[in-house]
């Protein structure tokens, strides 16, 4: 019995809250309700006896009908929450969920199926879906990372193994080291032996106990870069003192401690070597100072004895004997005033000098007037500009000068002329010695200045030990000023000399 209100059964079967359809054994459509046909945007009369059920379903879907939900329905009768796309009129397609059955109905093979809208459900598949492969993707990408982490850290381990370096840490929560297998080697104990805190401290010498904790605790404040370096002395159990390189990291987060790694390495061999060769270097730099100072004597008297030979009648073939006597005389007494700079410069505190007010345009000039009568067979032209007023050594600029010229003179085009530029500005007084020729070799421009350096040495004549440059540059230093060069093909070669101008009005002081 119908109740009084509701709509026939015609009327609930179009206003059903699905769609609903029956297909001829063809697949004809012979019967959609108003629901199916709202979603596919179809009138009921295009759909009935014109289309067959197949026609509404996307080209992946009729081959999936053909080969998979027909059999299925012939075997089982039923299927039951099938997912397909249909097709709208417009061509859109509608994710939608299938429960059908085959039915003898009038003595013929009937398909009664209805349908239900899956867009959220097809959303949320495909939102699963694209979940699961970036949960696959993360396990991956995590997995080749634990390979990698696992490669570097036995990379790392053989690497310090090689190299001698032995790994600790502190514990975080309570600042405990923790020392790695192999350390006890740095106690003289065996390699397999371990080592905790107490006892590696024990060992540290005890005058430098106090220097390794301010060394931690600074690299512990957690507004510092949480570097850690120290070097100290470790007293081992077979008697020998060993020196240790100790190196770390404590790293941060919001203001607390999370990780701290630390590397010791023996570097005792390495210590003892250096001591040695300093050593060496200082007792050789010592007698070439004290060789240099005690040749002076015997030198003095042998100029002398040339510059009284003069004053005699001699015949000329004496006199350019004497003369060669005079010059080889000066040649070793600038050497032995080179090697007494040096010893100055590298033993002592540097060049020493006395600044007192001068001009460098005059000072300049006047060498470059004596220097052209040491080398008269080259053109060497003085320019000068700007202000000359300085506070500087008068002996010690003329040094540098004489030097730089010298260079230019042994190196230099000799077909072309030497120039010897001075000026100041910005408060710097800059002194530049430019030739021509063949540019320096770039990779000995880093180490010119270095003592005992020099280029081409079928250049030099003799002339020098690689010492002049080197004490151009103390002269700079002395002066609180630089020296650098510059040499290009095509430019030539440049050696400038920058130093402050200084207080030009007050008295002689110390450099």
């Amino acid at each position: 019995m119908q109740s009084a209100g509701l709509p026939g059964a015609e009327g609930l079967y179009d206003s059903a809250p699905c769609g609903l359809l029956v297909a001829g054994d063809k697949g004809h459509l012979l019967h959609v309700n108003r629901t199916l046909c709202r979603w596919l945007k179809y009138e009921p009369a295009d759909l009935l006896e014109q289309m067959r059920f197949q026609d509404l379903l996307t080209m992946g879907g009729r081959i999936f009908h053909q080969t998979h939900l027909a059999p299925l329905l012939r075997m089982q009768g039923s299927v039951a929450e099938v997912k397909l796309d249909l097709r709208r009129k417009d061509g859109v397609t509608v994710p939608v969920m299938l429960n059908a059955v085959e039915r003898h109905w009038d003595g013929q093979q009937m398909l009664h199926a209805s349908v239900f809208l899956a867009e959220d459900r097809h959303k949320y598949e495909g939102e699963l879906l694209a979940q699961r492969r970036r949960a696959e993707d993360l396990a991956a990408r995590h997995a080749e990372g634990q390979r990698a982490l696992a490669l570097a850290q036995e990379r790392l381990r053989l690497a310090l193994e090689s190299a001698d370096l032995y790994g600790w840490d502190l514990d975080p929560a309570t600042g405990e080291r923790r020392y790695e297998e192999g350390v006890g080697r740095l106690l003289g104990l065996a390699a397999t032996e371990r080592v905790d805190a107490a006892r590696f401290m024990e060992a540290i010498a005890p005058d430098d106990r106090p220097i390794e904790a301010a060394a931690l605790g600074i690299a512990l404040l957690s507004d510092g870069d949480g570097t850690y370096r120290c070097r100290y002395r470790l007293r081992g159990a077979d008697g020998a003192e060993r020196v240790v390189a100790s190196s770390g990291r404590a790293f941060f987060e919001g203001g607390r401690l999370i990780h701290f790694t630390g590397i010791l390495q023996d570097v005792t061999d390495a210590v003892r070597r250096h001591a040695e060769a300093q050593d060496r270097a200082l007792f050789a730099e010592q007698m070439v100072g004290i060789v240099s100072h005690d040749l002076r004597n015997p030198l003095s008297a042998i100029d002398m004895s040339a510059q009284l030979l003069t004053r005699t009648p001699l015949s000329q073939q004496q006199r350019l004997v004497v003369d060669r006597v005079l010059r080889s005389a000066g040649r070793a007494r600038r050497l032995i005033s080179e090697l007494l700079d040096f010893t100055q410069a590298r033993v002592g505190r540097g060049l020493a000098v006395r600044k007192e007010p001068l001009d460098l345009h005059a000072l300049a000039s006047e060498a470059v007037n004596e220097l052209s009568i040491a080398f008269p067979d080259r053109t060497i032209r003085h320019v000068q500009s700007g202000p000359g007023s300085a506070a500087a050594d008068a002996d010690r600029m003329a040094q540098a000068l004489g030097n730089l010229v010298g260079n230019a003179v042994a190196y230099g085009a000799p077909d072309r002329p030497v120039t010897v530029s001075t000026g100041s500005s910005l408060g710097v007084f800059r002194l530049s010695v430019h030739n021509e020729g063949a540019p320096i070799p770039a990779d000995l421009i880093p180490r010119l200045f270095e003592p005992m350096v020099r280029g081409d040495d079928q250049n030099v004549g003799g002339r020098g030990v690689g010492l002049g440059l080197y004490i151009v540059r103390e002269i700079a230093r002395a002066h609180g000023g630089t020296v650098h060069v510059q040499s290009k093909e095509g430019e030539g070669t440049t050696f400038t000399v920058a130093v402050p101008v200084g207080e030009t009005a007050s008295a002689k002081s110390p450099g």
